[in-house]
């Protein structure tokens, strides 16, 4: 009994001290950018094993850059099941790389879907066609989203995010949520605090909230005074049936078009 139970005691005991070192490594791995993606058997099947162990031993930069030349051909030959494949195991290999996970939700929801709406579809029906085209599109937004999770900062990719809500998805609520934290984080473009108070306007019942944002925008100045921003405020004016006296843009006649001039 007791040869038994010393073996045991002692691995209990390697294992005990063993647990808080492992954590205390994991976790400076992943302060240092390691660990964020793990390799998995999909992984394996479209490097080979010899790609797979180059992967391992701290090559994944080089063969995210061999998937994404194989995602290249796959392209040309509207491959798109495979294409995706190969985005997916390229962005795993390399996380931290937003033009990878910007380019593949563009190939996926753009390029793939536009290819399903297309005569390249053989669907017999116009809603099997839109169901395909669906699909992409949702896989694109995958991409994005999963993106973000490792690179939360990334303006672009939220950016990136807006404009597939107000394009593809014409989901103008969420569009504008995205562009409102794009325009929050570093790099952002100067324009993407307008985007998202287009997009507020578009959503039905928010109309007061788009007017405030949109009027808050021209009050800064000229460089904020775009053409869609002047007529969305005088389309909102109109609607809210603001006071003439508070009106940034006010028609000078009867006869004048409703619409306000466009400030360049």
């Amino acid at each position: 009994m007791k040869k038994v139970l010393l073996p045991l005691l002692l691995l209990l005991g390697f294992g005990w001290l063993k647990a808080p070192m492992e954590r205390a490594l994991h976790q400076a791995q992943s302060a240092q950018g390691f660990q964020l993606a793990r390799l998995h058997l999909n992984t394996r099947a479209q490097l080979g094993q010899g790609g797979f162990i180059a992967a391992l031993s701290g090559f994944r930069a080089l063969m995210a850059d061999l998937l994404w030349i194989r995602a290249g051909v796959a392209f040309e030959q509207t491959a798109w099941s495979r294409m995706e494949l190969l985005l997916h195991t390229a962005t795993q290999l390399q996380p931290r790389a937003v033009l990878f996970w910007e380019m593949a939700h563009y190939h996926m929801a753009y390029d793939a879907a536009t290819a399903m709406r297309s005569g390249s579809n053989t669907a017999p029906t116009a809603a099997l066609r839109r169901k395909a085209e669906m699909t992409f599109i949702k896989i694109g937004e995958a991409f994005l989203q999963e993106g973000l999770t490792f690179n939360p900062e990334s303006s672009r990719l939220w950016e990136r995010l807006g404009d597939l809500y107000a394009r593809r998805l014409i989901d103008p609520a969420r569009a504008a949520e995205a562009y409102e934290k794009a325009a929050t984080l570093p790099k952002a473009m100067t324009y993407l605090r307008r985007f998202a108070a287009y997009e507020i306007a578009k959503a039905p019942g928010r109309e007061a909230e788009a007017y405030r944002k949109l009027r808050a925008l021209y009050e800064e100045g000229e460089g904020q005074r775009m053409p869609t921003l002047v007529h969305l405020l005088g389309q909102l004016e109109e609607k809210l049936a603001v006071p003439q006296a508070q009106r940034a843009y006010i028609k000078k006649t009867a006869s004048e078009a409703s619409e306000p001039p466009v400030v360049r």
